[in-house]
């Protein structure tokens, strides 16, 4: 914008507006003005209006990828757009309509990138795993897919997004999100993931008061189709909640609420594994979190014995849920055959057992008379050991578990709070990726997961610079 406006006072107003798309008061904006488009959607079905509110806060990232030098300024509408979106299930056709718009959103993307250029260089601790997943990914169905198949469309993307597309979105990040001494980079994730949390948590509890008299006359949850997707997002950002407790004590209540809102969604593996982060959760701050050990306490106990007076009326409420879950459990080890994920499973493993070294790929569509799968989607296994084993045999489970590795060395180098809120994050996405796609969805999942590394690599960076200025220092 500097090469346009070239006056002070409007290089000062262009400042002004920049701090103004990262403020308290913006993201409060978005957050209104997306809520309009989804309680809209939610009041007047087949409307398409989330498509038509996932269209506008498309443009709106753009608009702030241009004005802005920051690349943290699209974040916000970013994530409060892959909220809106998961209401547009099978909307492929429908956005094919609006294809012009990619058009302009190029333009802004380009833009940004070209006048507000970043320091590009192959490093990053995590490249070179990155770099074997993407080579295992390409590799996958190697000798047994058709080059159909290999090269359609969904199988391109899905290939790239959760491969070569990703390193470079890897080190674009590396390249353009900046050492800002204006802000913590932390907390400033922190405060847009919290933001996300209680956008999905008010689009759940909206639904339940749009639909009140269902919910009155059933007495039980309602069905969301996008239960599964809204419950993956609350459990990446619940344990951003309890890392912003860290200065804002009553914040830890907003990770029980989070929390909640997974039940409420109807998803079996939010349930499951929700349950599983909120202890984890608990149980981690409450041993590195010194200072307010006595917080975490109280608070679990108003909780807990909440729970425990009204546990009756709570579990009756669940009650479709947990019947949903054992039908599915008790499907799974007897074998049923109407049971998905049973045949999902037992064809992933013999899918490997029959193409050990690369898999099936990707782009194999031979498990669709299990489950069709709508455009653009992949004929999921639905669980990531037997995704990854499946699609990209022996080679793909030591480039991922190489991964895996390093990710997790990196995280645990250093155990500072923010470094466990990603891990918690991070463990709690792969969770739900054993009975979902998760993580194999590039967008907003694994962007969101390759985010936090270059987060974290970026603070143990300035961590070493800042203990080396300390030296040099000392020295003098």
């Amino acid at each position: 914008m500097e090469l346009i406006f070239k006056s002070e006072k409007s290089l000062e107003n262009i400042k002004k507006i920049r701090s103004f798309l990262l403020s308290d008061k913006w993201m409060a904006f978005l957050f209104a003005f997306a809520g309009l488009f989804t309680t809209l959607s939610a009041l007047f079905p087949g409307k398409q209006i989330e498509i038509k509110g996932t269209l506008v806060f498309v443009l709106i990232i753009g608009a702030c990828l241009v004005i802005s030098d920051d690349i943290m300024a699209g974040l916000a509408p970013f994530m409060l757009t892959s909220l809106i979106a998961i209401k547009c299930y099978d909307s492929f056709d429908v956005f094919m309509g609006y294809k012009w718009i990619f058009v302009p959103v190029v333009f802004c993307i380009l833009f940004h990138f070209i006048a507000y250029k970043g320091k590009w260089a192959l490093k990053g601790e995590l490249l070179v795993p990155m770099v074997f997943v993407s080579v295992s990914i390409l590799l996958g169905g190697l000798g047994f897919i058709t080059l159909k198949e290999y090269f359609s469309l969904t199988s391109i993307y899905h290939m790239l997004g959760l491969g070569f597309a990703m390193v470079f979105v890897y080190l674009m990040f590396h390249a353009h999100i900046k050492d800002n001494t204006e802000y913590s980079l932390s907390e400033l994730i922190t405060r847009i993931m919290v933001l996300t949390g209680c956008f999905a948590s008010f689009m759940v509890i909206s639904y339940y008061l749009i639909n009140i008299n269902t919910v009155l006359e059933t007495k039980s949850t309602l069905v969301m189709q996008w239960r599964n997707n809204c419950s993956t997002i609350l459990m990446i950002v619940m344990p951003f909640a309890f890392f912003a407790a860290n200065r804002k004590p009553y914040a830890t209540v907003l990770g029980f609420i989070f929390y909640f809102a997974i039940l409420l969604t109807g998803s079996r593996g939010g349930m499951v594994f929700g349950s599983i982060e909120i202890v984890m959760c608990i149980v981690m701050y409450m041993l590195y979190d010194k200072r307010r050990r006595l917080a975490y306490v109280i608070i679990c106990g108003c909780f807990l014995f909440g729970f425990l007076i009204f546990s009756r009326y709570f579990m009756s409420f669940l009650g479709s849920t947990v019947d949903r879950l054992f039908s599915a459990i008790s499907g799974f080890l007897m074998g049923e055959k109407n049971e998905v994920r049973t045949i999902h499973y037992a064809r992933g493993i013999n899918d490997f057992l029959n193409n050990p070294i690369f898999g099936t790929g990707l782009g194999y569509m031979g498990n669709r008379d299990v489950h069709a799968s709508k455009e653009f989607a992949l004929c999921w296994y639905h669980c990531e050991p037997i995704q990854i084993a499946a699609s990209f045999g022996i080679v793909g489970i030591a480039a991922y578990m190489y991964q895996f590795i390093r990710r997790n060395v990196l995280l645990w180098r250093r155990t500072t709070l923010f470094n466990i809120t990603v891990f918690l994050s991070y463990i709690s996405l792969e969770f739900m990726s054993l009975v979902n796609p998760g993580i194999f969805c590039p967008l907003p999942y694994l962007l969101m997961v390759t985010l936090f590394f270059v987060v974290v690599e970026k603070n143990e960076q300035a961590s070493k610079e800042n203990r080396n200025e300390d030296a040099n220092q000392n020295d003098f």
